[in-house]
């Protein structure tokens, strides 16, 4: 027969182990729940491609995309030459027009418009041309003609240098050839034609163009550190342009300065579907730069993500707010999550 000894002391520590055990467990499994099931609570959701690893339809990849390559492909869509454009051209000084009368010979003249706006034509004498459209110019030779002179006359008046009215285009410019430099305007012309009469965009430019409108006539370009008080200066976003955003098609004015600048960039790296270099657009957040890189990956920890900034030749790495802007050079890490 076995003896059992009651020891109370020992019993009681076995039963108030398993209780708290029994405690214990089930809120360390509501905790692994309650983790698991919620979100950061600050992190912004990024914008996926439905193309993971892929090139979404009609949206080249950003190597591919160099605003210079968008504009060879899309300007063509976007210019839209007047049938009637250069009847509409209003002649001013020093343009250089040809004027024939048809079955006269003899009154064929190429002929310079003065400073003044005039020029002389046989029989008829001084003509004030200054602000007539090609069109009006025309009747005011025919009915200056009619009768006295020639009955039934048929004027041509034709453009053949455009001197009197010019812009200028600076920057990045001459991607398939010329480039900077000064170009007549030939009517009403858009800011699309003119940066195709210079070229388009070089491969380096960005997706900015500036046009500075001095509120003073100039015969010279005018650049951003000499723009005045009373001068205008209109931004326009040319990749939404080429998108089929007309709005932003300008029509230029005389002695307009076009100005592309060089195109700023960022990088981003790590947890991202397609790292790599990217044009900076304007307003561009962290967040706009993740998604412009692809999206997230599915171990990305987007909510950590952190910014290489060069500060007075130094670089410093630091945790950087998904809505903050990005500045040109930023190199974006996103880092891998740790579950």
């Amino acid at each position: 027969m076995k003896n059992y000894q009651f020891n109370p002391g020992k019993n009681l520590f076995r039963k108030g182990a398993k209780a708290s055990f029994l405690v214990v467990m089930p809120l360390i499994f509501l905790l692994l729940t309650f983790l698991f099931s919620c979100n950061y609570p600050t992190t912004p959701q990024i914008e996926t491609s439905p193309y993971p690893g892929k090139k979404e339809p009609g949206s080249p990849p950003a190597s591919e995309e160099n605003i210079g390559e968008f504009f060879q492909k899309k300007a063509t869509n976007l210019t839209f030459p007047s049938e009637h454009k250069e009847k509409e051209y209003e002649v001013g000084p020093e343009d250089v027009l040809e004027i024939t009368v048809w079955d006269h010979e003899d009154l064929k003249r190429e002929v310079v418009v003065s400073r003044e706006g005039v020029f002389s034509y046989p029989l008829i004498g001084t003509v004030s041309a200054n602000g007539l459209t090609i069109e009006k110019l025309e009747q005011e030779i025919t009915k200056r003609l009619a009768g006295k002179y020639i009955i039934d006359p048929q004027v041509t008046v034709i453009v053949k240098e455009y001197k009197s009215k010019k812009v200028f285009v600076l920057g990045e410019v001459g991607g398939s050839g010329k480039g900077p430099g000064t170009y007549p305007l030939t009517g009403k012309t858009s800011l699309i034609e003119i940066l195709t009469l210079a070229g388009g965009p070089t491969k380096d430019a960005g997706s900015e163009v500036i046009i500075i409108r001095p509120r003073n006539r100039s015969s010279n370009p005018v650049t951003l550190e000499q723009v005045g008080k009373e001068d205008q200066v209109i931004r326009v976003n040319l990749r939404k342009l080429l998108e089929g955003d007309t709005s932003q098609n300008l029509y230029l004015e005389p002695n307009d300065t076009v100005y592309l600048p060089r195109a700023a960039y960022f990088y981003v790296y790590g947890q991202v579907k397609n790292p790599g270099k990217y044009n900076l657009e304007k307003d561009t957040t962290v967040l706009k730069a993740i998604t412009t890189a692809g999206g997230a990956t599915e171990k990305a920890a987007v909510n950590r993500t952190k910014v290489v900034r060069e500060r007075e030749g130094k670089k410093e790495e630091r945790r950087i707010e998904l809505t903050a802007p990005v500045e040109p050079e930023d190199i974006i890490i996103v880092p891998e999550s740790f579950f």
